[in-house]
């Protein structure tokens, strides 16, 4: 058994309300996780840097609800302060910008001592609402070292990241925390000359589609501490609603096999909201509530062997439904949307707990059915366009694409006011209409470029 079984909420994502997020972590505690790593960004308000914080981020009594609501569910939080990259949040902002490393948002100067000033001030806000909190994670991912600014240039960039790292993990052991920190950056140098950094910071192994296990037999071989991250939800699909499960399973088994052979101290299932600040709204916590399941489960009693069971068992679990057939769902997710809505209408409104799961899988799965509709009519059509033009097309086929054209801006706009009926009782309106805007504003332009484009067709001569 794993003992710390940690599941990362990315606070970038169309993110639950508090009041939501309050029921939520009861599921979580439910299925058996002992921490949630909290990802803020810019839901969380800061007060020393108003600039960069969303207007419907979260208070800082939000938060404390929240952290003593996890602590009587037995739930510690944990919470997590980018160090290096992934910035983008903070940096796109005027005030912000000359802490940029060579003009770019994503990160910022390593050698500008005061882009350390303020992620102490960032850090000891949070502290301040979290002072119990027993880990801090500094990120520290992903961060470029090639095409550095005039204050770092001439310099070995390794050292100075590995430098800043120091600095921040300092600063949290003289606060008391244990230090987390993810583990790319030093998978390709010698350990060796981080050593003393890996003392006082646990790594995070995130390997999310092949792992590859040299990685973590070497920390093993040095009987460094780590911790394994798997995704458990995340859509490859980017603009599109459900994830493909089976794609999240393998990770979660590989990891499985791999813990087996190098036991970790704690393991993080990772839910990405976006993949950078500056991305689309990629995927939410309440879509990634079934790989949350098979991922504590797994951590809990080893590698999942029978699906099927699994399955049977979460379905009446939780969702009180015995009888309903999660196979079906989870194979489907994201690939098949129209018998994953017909299970999916059985049993809506009918669950003994956690409705509300069910209610947001289906309005997600309703996105996915208008893209698998698009799909069907333009999407692998645009080879046929020389034919349109040239007339190699009757005048039922023309009229058919027009009714396309017709039919998904009816069925975008029904399905759009179905979403702001449903969606606001889990999300803010606010973060919704920006979701709203990124997966339906493309997709109208490049319905009325069909439309325009079938017009002009229309208008000549076809056979």
């Amino acid at each position: 058994m794993t003992e710390i079984r940690c599941l990362h909420l990315d606070m970038k994502s169309l993110f639950p309300t508090a009041e939501y997020l309050l029921k939520t972590v009861e599921q979580l505690a439910e299925l058996g996780y002992t921490h949630l790593l909290f990802e803020f960004e810019d839901l969380f308000p800061f007060e020393a840097f108003p600039e960069f914080v969303r207007p419907y981020a979260y208070s800082k009594d939000d938060f404390r609800r929240i952290d003593l609501k996890c602590r009587e569910l037995g739930l510690k939080i944990i919470p997590l302060l980018q160090s290096a990259g992934h910035l983008d949040y903070f940096l796109k902002e005027k005030p912000y910008r000359h802490l940029q490393e060579n003009h770019n948002s994503y990160q910022w100067c390593l050698s500008d001592p005061e882009s350390f000033e303020v992620w102490k001030t960032m850090a000891g806000e949070i502290l301040a609402v979290f002072p119990e909190c027993e880990y801090f994670h500094i990120g520290a991912d992903e961060v470029h070292l090639k095409d550095p600014c005039p204050r770092c240039k001439g310099k070995d960039a390794f050292q100075i990241y590995a430098g800043r790292i120091r600095e921040c993990v300092r600063f949290m052991v003289e606060h008391g925390k244990k230090v987390l920190m993810w583990d790319d950056m030093f998978r390709n140098h010698d350990l060796a000359v981080v050593g003393d950094l890996l003392e006082f910071a646990t790594p995070c192994v995130w390997q999310y589609r092949k792992i590859d296990e040299a990685v973590i037999k070497r920390y093993a071989d040095r009987r460094i501490a780590y911790w394994g991250a798997s995704r458990i939800q995340t859509n490859d699909e980017i603009f599109r609603g459900m994830g493909r499960q089976f794609l999240m399973q393998k990770n979660v088994d590989d990891w499985a096999d791999i813990e087996a052979k190098y036991p970790s101290c704690g393991h993080i299932g990772t839910v990405w909201g976006r993949i950078q600040s500056l991305y689309p709204i990629n995927t939410t916590l309440p879509q990634a509530m079934y790989m949350a399941a098979y991922q504590t489960h797994t951590l809990k009693y080893g590698k999942i062997t029978d699906r099927c069971k699994f399955n049977r068992e979460f379905a009446e679990s939780f969702f009180g439904l015995p009888e309903m057939d999660m196979d079906t769902l989870v194979r489907w997710f994201g690939i098949e949307p129209e018998p994953v809505r017909e299970e999916l209408e059985k049993f809506l409104g009918k669950a003994q707990k956690n409705n509300d799961i069910l209610e947001i899988w289906y309005m997600f799965n309703e996105i996915d059915a208008l893209y698998a509709y698009v799909d069907y009519c333009f999407g692998h059509n645009n080879a046929a366009k020389p034919k349109f033009s040239r007339g190699f097309v009757n005048q039922a086929q023309i009229n058919n694409w027009l009714d396309g054209v017709r039919i998904t801006r009816e069925r975008s706009e029904k399905l759009i006011a179905e979403l702001r009926k449903v969606l606001p009782k889990y999300f803010p309106r606010e973060s919704l209409e920006e979701f709203i805007e990124e997966r339906f504003s493309s997709m109208f332009e490049q319905n009325e470029a069909w439309g325009t484009f079938l017009a002009g067709v229309n208008s000549r001569p076809h056979i």
